[in-house]
């Protein structure tokens, strides 16, 4: 019998958004096809943060962090962008693009 393989730990990535635009400016994370990725978002102001071409999105309050969790099933590239939060008396705008999540097979 094959010994049990222990499941690589989550690759967490942390984005720290100040002004409606992430602290350093959007960077690339690279992960690999199958591996739980673990985004946490701080804020300023509340925003929802979402996953291009995965289902994944948050609310973000200011002051708290928020993280967005799922497996990375489709390699290719994805931005994660942001807008101003439901209710929110920000304006909607352009969506800034926070990070890009690049997943490789």
């Amino acid at each position: 019998m094959a010994p049990a393989q222990t499941p690589a730990p989550a690759r967490h990535i942390d984005i720290k958004v100040v002004a409606h635009k992430p602290v350093g400016g959007a960077r690339t994370e690279r992960v690999h096809q199958g591996d739980t990725v673990v985004i946490r978002t701080q804020s300023d102001e509340p925003l929802s943060v979402h996953v291009h071409g995965y289902d994944v999105h948050g609310e973000v309050a200011p002051g708290s962090v928020a993280s967005l969790s799922f497996v990375a099933r489709w390699t290719g590239r994805f931005p994660v962008g942001a807008h101003p939060a439901k209710g929110s008396a920000a304006p909607h705008g352009p969506e800034p693009t926070l990070l890009y999540l690049e997943v490789l097979p």
